[in-house]
Order: structure tokens, then C-alpha cells, then sequence
């Protein structure tokens, strides 16, 4: 193995962070596997059509997946979607992606730092822009907030990035959490696009982003990221596991693969086996613990 070309199923439109992510890494694999590495597209469902044929594969390796978290587990844990499976139903071969989240302004917001948003967001509500609705990361995050400190932030549930985003251009949003890859080209400067990052809620300092703060550093014991890993049905064959992660291992390594990371505002952290399902079931504890919040109980 592997004798023919194998095909990564991105449960995610064309052109977004999760297609560009899985491209990726499908251009470094191949060589390494030696054959063609292809990505296929399935959107619906939540994302949960292209989850579901990548349960139903065969176990030979020739069908993988790419999956994010914490979306994958707010989307079978949001009772209204009836999915009948969880992060366990899956071969978790990978996280390779990890991409912190931040939450910036406008260069001249009267928040010109963390603890000045909080401060205002316990005396009032205010709107931050989020790139998904309930139980996306971006959404997690500003809920996160209101549990620990009290705050009355509302989070925006906007329809993607791009709504966010223009959201906080347009002044209708106090502010806008997001992540490292939306702005690492954009930040701390005046310019056209630019936007102050407030902190980055992550446990360590970001390479994109080195003069920026962790919330940690700012007093705020919160960390958030959108992950974005490989997957596999339950059977696959472990010789093919095996293999599949030793050339993850290679590529992790690469400086051509580590530089067109960077070149997209990725960061790679990658964990495999057991780390990589603990990381999974820490994202389910904490989004069980905020069901309630969601409107999921």
C-alpha cells in the first residue's frame, strides 16, 4: 500500500480555510506515499455529508477525510441534527492544523485592549462578529467570555468569515473573534484592512503574530483554536494507519511544507493516537458543559 491514488473528502465548499488546509497537505503526502492525493469537496448536511461517506469507506486508505474541531462535535451534539455518531466512530489519525483564536477591533476602537472590552461587556451588551453560528469556534469563545468573567457579549452568528469581518468594518460590532489565519497579514497596523489583535487565546505567543499577547499573559485564563485534522472510517487497516502517519511525521518536518503553511496563515501542531483523541474529547467536555447556552438542552 498504497497501489492506486487516494482521495481526501473536505466535508467543506471549495476555497475556505478547511479545502486550503486539506490541499495542503494532500500536495505533501503524495510524494511521500508516492501516488496522487486528491481532494473531493462534499458539502451538506451540517458538513456531515462528506462526514458520513468517510464513515462508510472501505478500511484500505484509498478514501480519507478532513475534519475541524470544535465543529464536528457541536454538529452531533446539537440534538436537532439527529447524527447518531461522535469523534469515537472515526479513525482519528491526525491534528495538523491549529489555528489560535484572537479577538481584534478597529485600530480605533475605544477598546484598545483586552481588559478594556471586558470591562465594557460587563456593563453592557455588545455584538462580537463570529465566522459561525453556535458551536462554531469563534462562537465557543465569546460565549467562553460571558461564562468566566460575567460579560454580556452577544455573539454575532454571522454567516462566515467574510460577514464578520465586514461586520466590524461596518462599525455594527464592537469587536470580532476570529482566528490567527484571518488577519495575520493585517495586524496592529493603520493601513486599509488593518485591526488591533487584542490577545491571542492560545497557551503560547504565535510565530505570525510575536508581539501579540496570550490571554494568559493578560489575565485571561481562556484558549481557543480551530483545529483541523485527518480522519478515516473505524476499520482502517492499521498497517495503512501506520504508514500514513509516518509520512505526516516526514512532512511535519519539511521546511517547504512548514513555509507554505506560514505563507497561509496555518500553524501546524500536529498530535497523533491518543493525544490527538484527547484533544478531541477536551472540546466535547467543554462544549457538553455549554449546552444549555447553545440552546442544545
Amino acid at each position: 500500500w498504497p497501489k492506486g491514488d487516494i482521495t481526501i473528502i473536505c466535508p467543506f465548499a471549495p476555497g475556505g480555510a478547511m479545502d486550503t488546509s486539506a490541499r495542503l497537505v494532500a500536495e505533501f503526502l503524495g510524494p511521500k506515499l508516492g501516488v496522487n492525493v486528491t481532494v473531493s469537496n462534499v458539502e451538506g448536511g451540517g458538513n456531515w455529508t462528506g462526514y458520513g461517506q468517510v464513515l462508510e469507506a472501505k478500511g484500505d486508505g484509498y478514501t480519507l477525510g478532513f475534519s475541524n474541531y470544535p465543529g464536528q462535535v457541536g454538529g452531533y451534539l446539537n440534538p436537532t441534527n439527529n447524527i447518531p455518531y461522535t469523534y469515537k466512530s472515526f479513525t482519528n489519525i491526525a491534528d495538523i492544523v491549529h489555528d489560535p483564536g484572537i479577538i481584534v477591533v478597529l485600530p480605533d476602537s475605544p477598546y484598545q485592549t483586552l481588559d478594556d472590552l471586558i470591562e465594557a461587556g460587563k456593563k453592557e451588551a455588545l455584538t462580537i462578529s463570529t465566522g459561525g453560528a453556535a458551536g462554531s469556534d469563534d462562537d465557543v469563545l465569546v460565549r467562553l467570555l460571558n461564562q468566566k468573567y460575567g460579560t454580556q457579549f452577544v455573539p454575532g452568528g454571522n454567516k462566515g468569515d467574510s460577514d464578520a469581518k465586514q461586520a466590524l468594518f461596518g462599525k455594527v460590532v464592537a469587536a470580532q473573534a476570529c482566528n490567527v489565519s484571518n488577519y495575520y497579514d493585517k495586524w496592529n497596523g493603520t493601513g486599509e484592512g488593518y485591526v488591533r489583535v487584542l490577545a491571542v487565546f492560545d497557551d503560547e505567543r504565535n510565530s505570525l503574530m510575536p508581539d501579540i499577547p496570550t490571554a494568559k499573559e493578560l489575565g485571561v485564563d481562556l484558549t481557543s483554536s480551530s483545529d483541523r485534522g485527518m480522519v478515516a472510517c473505524a476499520d482502517l487497516d492499521k498497517d495503512v494507519l501506520a504508514k500514513i502517519v509516518a509520512a505526516l511525521k516526514e512532512i511535519e518536518k519539511d521546511p517547504e511544507f512548514i513555509a507554505k503553511a506560514e505563507g497561509y496563515g496555518m500553524g501546524i501542531q500536529m498530535l497523533f493516537g491518543d493525544d490527538f483523541e484527547a484533544y478531541i474529547q477536551g472540546v466535547e467536555d467543554t462544549m457538553k458543559g455549554m449546552l444549555e447556552d447553545f440552546g442544545w438542552k
